[in-house]
Formats: C-alpha cells, structure tokens, sequence
C-alpha cells in the first residue's frame, strides 16, 4: 500500500515539474507569474489643472484606447500601466480610479498640478485592483509614475513605428492574434513547451516549437516562448496589448504583459520531403511502366508485321 502511495505521488510530482512553470524558468514565483514592479516612487499626485489641453492624451494622440482599463478586472497595477505606456515610448504612467491607465509624454505635467502629502492621501486614495499595496489614483487624482523598464527591454523605436508594425502584423500569414494570458502558473493559455530568451525574436519562438513538434508559438512580454497544440481564440483581445518589442529584434512584436502574440508554425520541412521521397519514385515507376507498355506494343506489332511478310513470301513460292 505504502509503494502504491509512494508511485501515485511521484507520478503526480513529475506530471506537474512538466506542466507548470517554475521560479527556475524566471517566469514564475510560486504558483504566480511574475508581476514588474516600478523601479522607484510615484513622482506624485496629480490633478488636472483645467488647461484646454489634457496632457495625459497620449494614448488617444496614436489612436489607442484612453484610459488603458484593466481587461480582467483585477489586474491593473503600476507595472502593468508602466509597461504599457513604456512600450509605446511615453515618459509618464498614469494610474486613476484604482484601474485605469493613462500615458503622457515629457512635457505633459504642465497641464497637471501636483498636490502635498496631505492631499495626495485623500484625492490619490483608491489602491490598484491588480496590487493593493499601491495606490493608483482616485476619482480626480493620478497616482504618477517615471515610464521606465529595464534598459535592455527598453524599446528603441518611435510610437509611430510600433503602430505601424501592428498595422501590418495582419499580412504575416502566421499570424492569429492577441490573447490573453492566465496570472496563474499551471493555468496559462499555451501549456507545452516554454522558455525564457535573452534575445527573442518571432522566428527563435517559432523554431523552439516547431523543434518541440507544437502547431503554435506564444510570445510574451518581449522574452518568453511559449507552445501548445491549440489555444482558445474566446481569449482575443486588441492588437494593442501585445505592444513589447522583441528583445532580439525591435522591429518586432513579441506579446505583452499576460498577452501574447500567437502563431501558426508552418509545416514541417519533413513533410515536403516525405511528399517528394514517395512522388519520384512513384512519378518514375509510373514512366517507366508507360515506356514498358508502348515498347511491348511495338515489339508486338513487329512481331505482326514480320509474321504478316513471312506468309506473303511463302505465298509467292
């Protein structure tokens, strides 16, 4: 009884070392991805001046959704916003109504006035849906922050650029879309394969799962890879989302935070070969007996024709 017991355990504990992402993977603490954290303080609490220009527009100013809401409703946090406008190249993140997020650029703060200690505590008074131990805002105030992400994953191109890559993702024939990502490690949208890159590009993805015999790549947050056999196409969201540069390629996309960019893996290069190793062989026995066949119908009609002559001599004598 007590082997039996032991076996069922470590069936289950190799079954799961397979299928869950761990802390080793760099993806996951405990049974949680990985949520950025700001690399310092708010630079405070902000509150619209009245100017005739809203300086906090930068979203609506390349034609995205303004406010960037928190699509699950208990997600928004700092690192999400800042993420998110700093993949679009913004200066600020700012955070409003617990779960809303707005960017601007350097000079955006002219048409915001920032309010003391005092006030900031009860106009910047709602916490994050997504990390309650950080304020995001309130009903008229912004929880402020620097839009910075690590150097290396800092993207080096221009908003207009990165818009103009997601305008033509759709003539990649591999591609399927923007999904959605689970927060919960054992639950993600692709569950085969994964890994994490130093340098990732659209292709290295598509050539770990091909390696690994999956039909689709996941790309998410500009480093990590990952596969499955199908995904769900309910979990689509706007292009948008998948907004972080690949880390091996800045002109390319490679998912977001908890969104990530799917493709189809094309086939294998084994099939064509397949196809062609059965095909010749096939198209050559198919010439070779049609060469037989016609070679024996002349030989028979030579036949014909010599037998023909021999009577018509024997005839004649």
């Amino acid at each position: 009884m007590t082997s039996k017991i032991l076996f069922i355990f470590l069936t289950l504990l190799i079954y799961f070392s397979k299928n869950s992402l761990s802390a080793e993977d760099g993806l996951c603490v405990g049974n949680l991805t990985i949520r950025f954290e700001p690399r310092g303080d708010s630079v405070g609490c902000y509150i619209f001046n009245g100017t005739s220009t809203d300086g906090l527009d930068g979203l609506t100013s390349i034609g995205f959704s303004d406010p960037y809401k928190d699509r699950d409703g208990n997600l928004m946090d700092p690192g999400l916003c800042i993420i998110h406008c700093a993949d679009y190249g913004f200066t600020y993140a700012a955070l409003h109504k617990g779960n809303e997020c707005r960017c601007g650029l350097s000079t955006s703060l002219v048409t915001y006035t920032k309010l003391n200690d005092t006030l900031s505590k009860t106009i910047c008074n709602l916490p994050c849906v997504g990390n309650a131990s950080y304020p995001c805002g309130g009903d008229s105030g912004y929880t402020i922050y620097q839009a910075i992400i690590s150097i290396d994953k800092q993207p080096q191109i221009s908003a207009a650029e990165k818009v103009s890559i997601i305008r033509n993702l759709k003539n990649d024939k591999r591609y399927e879309g923007c999904i959605r990502d689970s927060p919960y490690c054992n639950q993600r949208a692709l569950n085969g394969s994964k890994k994490e890159f130093s340098s990732l590009s659209i292709d290295d993805c598509i050539s770990f799962c091909k390696d690994n015999n999956y039909k689709y790549a996941g790309l998410e947050i500009g480093s990590q890879c990952f596969c499955d056999n199908n995904y769900n196409s309910i979990n689509m969201l706007n292009p948008e989302e998948c907004s972080s540069s690949c880390t091996g390629n800045k002109y390319e996309l490679c998912g977001g935070p908890l969104a990530l960019s799917i493709y189809s893996i094309p086939p294998s290069d084994n099939s064509l070969k397949i196809g062609l190793g059965v095909g010749i062989p096939l198209f050559v026995i198919i010439v070779a007996g049609i060469g037989l066949f016609f070679y024996r119908h002349k030989l028979h009609k030579q036949k014909e024709a010599n037998k023909h002559q021999g009577m018509n001599i024997a005839n004649a004598k």
